[in-house]
């Protein structure tokens, strides 16, 4: 059964949760600053690239506004493994980078 948005709010402001999510922000960070530029979209890499610089600029504030997005996905709790809190930051870089998603 999905989480109850009480339950998503307590596991998005749990500071073990947040730390969790901040390192999953740090490393798609890293990775989306080594992307190459996409040479049919470059507004939307410039936002990918922006977000990427802000989170290191300010970590901490990142792992929060990301652990409100994360822990809305009805499948996360506390008790997911790394590679689904990883899953879930790279799925929600875009809409928190303000960036248009790709055409399907």
């Amino acid at each position: 059964m999905a989480p109850t948005l009480a339950e998503s709010a307590e596991l998005a402001s749990f500071p073990p949760f947040i730390r969790r999510v901040q390192a999953a922000v740090s490393t798609a960070a890293k990775d989306v600053g080594s992307e190459p530029q996409d040479p049919n979209n470059p507004a939307r890499t410039q936002l990918r690239r922006g977000l990427a610089t802000n989170v290191f600029a300010d970590p901490s504030n990142y792992g929060t506004r990301f652990a409100w997005a994360v822990a809305t996905n009805p499948v996360i709790t506390m008790a997911s493994d790394d590679g689904d809190i990883q899953y879930t930051v790279n799925s929600v870089w875009d809409t928190i980078a303000g960036a248009p998603p790709l055409p399907s």
